[in-house]
C-alpha cells in the first residue's frame, strides 16, 4: 500500500501546481541586472537606486522598484521610465539624510515591513516616498520603493516633473555631477546669483531715483539723506527677492535650493542690518541738525550730540551682533555649539568673563560716559598735559584734538578713573591771567589803565573781568598778575596772547623802560666801611 500512497500525493501535488498560478515577483519582467545589486538594507536599497539612476543606467534603477503594478511584459520599458521619473522628483524635492537611514536589515521597524523617508506634497496633500521590505521569488525578503509609492509616481512626475526645457539641454550637463549635482544646476545658480545682482542693482538704482526726486521736493534734507542710506540696502534686498522668486522655475535640487539659501539668506540679513544703522544714522543727523547752534543753547547740544554718537554706536554693535548671530544660527554646527554652550552656561560665562572682561568693562564705560557726560563733544579739556578740543567719542575711546593738530587717543576708562581738566562742563566762559615781573618804582596805576585801555577796544572780551593785583614781590621784581575773561577757550588764549604783548609793550616804553625788572648793584668802598 506504501506505492499506493506516494502516488496519490505525487497527482495531488501536480494537479495543486497546474491549477495554482505562481506567484509573480516584485519586478520579474525585467532583465538581469549586470551587476550585483545590493538591497539587504533600506540604506544600501534608497542608496543603490540612487547611484544607478545618477549614473543614467535607469533599468538597473527599476529593480529597486516595486513594479508589480505593472504588466510584466510592460516592465522592461515603464519600469525605466518610472525610475527616471521619480529619480527626477526625489532629486528636486526630497533631501534625504542618509545618516538616519537604518542599516540594519530589519529596517529599524521591527515586525513592519514600510519605511517612510520622506513625503512629497501633490496638490497640497501629502504623498510618502516609503521603502517596502518584500519576499522574492527565492524567499530573501529585500527592500524595494514601495508598491504604493511606484504608483503615484505619474502624479508626482506631472506635479514635479521636468518641463520642455530641460529636455533640450544637452546630455553632458545632465550626467556629469559635481558634489551630486548636475552641471546645468551650478550653471543655473551661478546665472541666477549673477543675475539676481545685476536686477537688484538696476531695480534698486532705479527705485532710489524714484524715491529722491519725490524726496527732492519737500526741499528737506532728511529725506535725501534717507533715500541715500537706503539706497545700498535696497539693491541687496532686491536681489534677495530676486533669488527667491527664480528658484521656482528652475526646478533646483533641493541641495542647490538650500546653498543658494545660504548664500541669499546671510545678504539679506546684512542688507537690513545696514538698512537699520543707516536709519539710525540719519535720524541722529537730523535731531543734530535741529539743535540750536546760539552760545546759550550750545552747552546742552553739545551734550545731546554726545549721547546720540554713543547711542548710536551703541545700536550699530548691537544690530551687528544680532545680525551676526542670525547668520551664525543657520549653520548646524553653530546651533550644535550654542546648545552646548546653554547646556554649559556657567562654566562658559565664567571664562567668557574673565575673557572679555576689559572690553565689556569699555563698552559700559562708554555708556556710562554718554550718560553721566563728564566730557561732550566740542568740549576744551586738558587730558595728560596737552589742551585740546573733544573731537569723536566712541564706545571705547575718545580722541582729543589737540591745538597743534595732533590727535591723542584716550581710553574711556582712564577718563573716568583719572582726574583730568574740563574748561567748558558748565559753561564756556573762561578767565585768563597774564604775568608781569616790573620793578618795584613801577606806577601800577598806569599799568591797570592800560590793562583797561587794551582789553575794552579787543572784540574777544566778554565784558566781566578785567582786574591787576600786585600778585608777590621777589629780592629782585614785583609780580603783576592781570585777569581778563572771555566767551571760550580760544578767545581766552588769543586774549592772553594780546593783552601781554600791548601791556608789557607799554612798560618797556614807558620812561625808556626804567621800570622793567631789572638788578640792583651797589658798591662801597671798603676802607669808609672799615672806618665807620
Amino acid at each position: 500500500m506504501s506505492w499506493l500512497h506516494w502516488v496519490v500525493r505525487a497527482l495531488a501535488l501536480a494537479l495543486l501546481l497546474f491549477v495554482t498560478p505562481a506567484v509573480a515577483g516584485p519586478n520579474d519582467g525585467l532583465p538581469k541586472p549586470g551587476v550585483v545589486l545590493d538591497r539587504a538594507t533600506p540604506r544600501r536599497a534608497f542608496d543603490g537606486f540612487v547611484d544607478a539612476a545618477h549614473a543614467g543606467d535607469f533599468l538597473r534603477a527599476a529593480h529597486f522598484l516595486d513594479l508589480r503594478g505593472v504588466a510584466r511584459g510592460k516592465q522592461a520599458v515603464e519600469g525605466g521610465e518610472l525610475a527616471q521619473k521619480l529619480a527626477y522628483v526625489i532629486d528636486r524635492q526630497l533631501t534625504v539624510n542618509y545618516a538616519a537611514l537604518s542599516d540594519a536589515p530589519d529596517g529599524g521597524v521591527g515586525n513592519a515591513a514600510l519605511l517612510v523617508v520622506g513625503t512629497v506634497f501633490v496638490d497640497d496633500e501629502p504623498v510618502p516616498i516609503s521603502l517596502a521590505r518584500v519576499r522574492f521569488d527565492d524567499g530573501v525578503q529585500r527592500w524595494i520603493v514601495a508598491r504604493t509609492t511606484v504608483t503615484m509616481i505619474p502624479e508626482l512626475y506631472k506635479e514635479h516633473g521636468a518641463r520642455g526645457w530641460e529636455d533640450k539641454l544637452p546630455r553632458v550637463l545632465v550626467t556629469n555631477r559635481f558634489f551630486s549635482i548636475e552641471a546645468w544646476q551650478w550653471i543655473a545658480l551661478l546665472i541666477a546669483l549673477l543675475g539676481s545682482w545685476a536686477g537688484g542693482w538696476v531695480i534698486g538704482t532705479v527705485i532710489a531715483g524714484i524715491a529722491l526726486k519725490i524726496a527732492q521736493r519737500t526741499r528737506t534734507a532728511w529725506d535725501d539723506e534717507l533715500v541715500d542710506a537706503a539706497r545700498g540696502p535696497l539693491r541687496l534686498i532686491v536681489a534677495v527677492m530676486i533669488v527667491w522668486l527664480v528658484d521656482g522655475p528652475l526646478r533646483l535640487s533641493p541641495a542647490v535650493e538650500k546653498l543658494a539659501h545660504r548664500i541669499a539668506f546671510p545678504v539679506l540679513v546684512i542688507a537690513m542690518a545696514w538698512l537699520i544703522t543707516g536709519v539710525v544714522g540719519v535720524g541722529a543727523h537730523w535731531i543734530v541738525s535741529r539743535l540750536p547752534d546760539d552760545a546759550e543753547a550750545e552747552l546742552r547740544s553739545r551734550g545731546l550730540r554726545t549721547q546720540l554718537a554713543v547711542m548710536r554706536r551703541v545700536v550699530s554693535v548691537i544690530v551687528i551682533v544680532v545680525a551676526s548671530a542670525v547668520i551664525l544660527m543657520q549653520f548646524e554646527f553653530v546651533r550644535s555649539v550654542g546648545l552646548s554652550l546653554l547646556a554649559s552656561a556657567g562654566l562658559v560665562g565664567i571664562v567668557l568673563g574673565f575673557a572679555a572682561q576689559r572690553s565689556l568693562a569699555g563698552i559700559i564705560a562708554g555708556i556710562h560716559l554718554s550718560i553721566t557726560q563728564p566730557i561732550r563733544m566740542g568740549d576744551t579739556v586738558v587730558i595728560e598735559g596737552e589742551w585740546g578740543t573733544i573731537e569723536e567719542i566712541n564706545l571705547t575711546y575718545v580722541i582729543v584734538k589737540i591745538w597743534d593738530e595732533r590727535r591723542l587717543v584716550v581710553p574711556i576708562s582712564k577718563i573716568l578713573e583719572t582726574p583730568f581738566q574740563n574748561w567748558t562742563r558748565m559753561s564756556s566762559e573762561l578767565h585768563g591771567v597774564v604775568m608781569f615781573s616790573v620793578d618795584y618804582a613801577m606806577p601800577v596805576e598806569l599799568v591797570r589803565e592800560e590793562l583797561e585801555r587794551v582789553v575794552k577796544v579787543d572784540p574777544r572780551w566778554d565784558g566781566r573781568t578785567c582786574t591787576l593785583v600786585v600778585l608777590d614781590l621777589s629780592d629782585r621784581a614785583m609780580s603783576l598778575r592781570a585777569v581778563v575773561s572771555a566767551r571760550n577757550a580760544a578767545d581766552t588764549f588769543a586774549l592772553r596772547c594780546h593783552v601781554r604783548e600791548k601791556v608789557m609793550r607799554f612798560i618797556a616804553d614807558l620812561e625808556g623802560g626804567k621800570y622793567l625788572a631789572r638788578m640792583r648793584n651797589t658798591n662801597v668802598d671798603p676802607l669808609a666801611r672799615a672806618t665807620a
